[in-house]
């Protein structure tokens, strides 16, 4: 992100046209730097229309695999600024952990609640 001077537009349509958008950057000699800026912008500006429509305030945290992804936090927190948008964006070290964690929580739910009915997941050792 901070390395890209000139970051060039990427499809935030689909990853296939985005896909399709790199391999021609790529082919026209456009910098890494500038491309994975111009996908940065994409991504944040899905996220920010995202947020906008459920109308976030306050702070919001980004969790799950690209929450560790300085230059879509640093891309998301710049447009959201500039659009003065209601929020701001945080993250935690640990907020990558988020979906395993609510997975397991559910599971162990789901899990409890199956027993109840009688039903048997055949999962040997498995403790609800």
């Amino acid at each position: 992100m901070l390395a890209a001077d000139d970051p060039e537009p990427c499809s935030s349509i689909c990853a296939v046209l985005a896909e399709t958008d790199v391999i021609n950057m790529v082919s026209r000699g456009i910098s890494t730097p500038n491309i994975i800026r111009g996908i940065h912008e994409s991504m944040g500006g899905r996220y920010l229309r995202l947020l906008t429509s459920v109308k976030a305030g306050g702070r919001v945290l980004v969790t799950g695999g690209l929450s560790l992804d300085a230059g879509l936090l640093g891309a998301l927190q710049e447009m959201a600024a500039e659009k003065d948008a209601g929020f701001t964006i945080h993250t935690h070290e640990q907020s990558i952990l988020a979906g395993a964690l609510g997975t397991a929580i559910w599971g162990a739910f789901r899990t409890r609640k199956l027993a109840a009915k009688g039903v048997s997941l055949g999962l040997a050792g498995a403790t609800a």
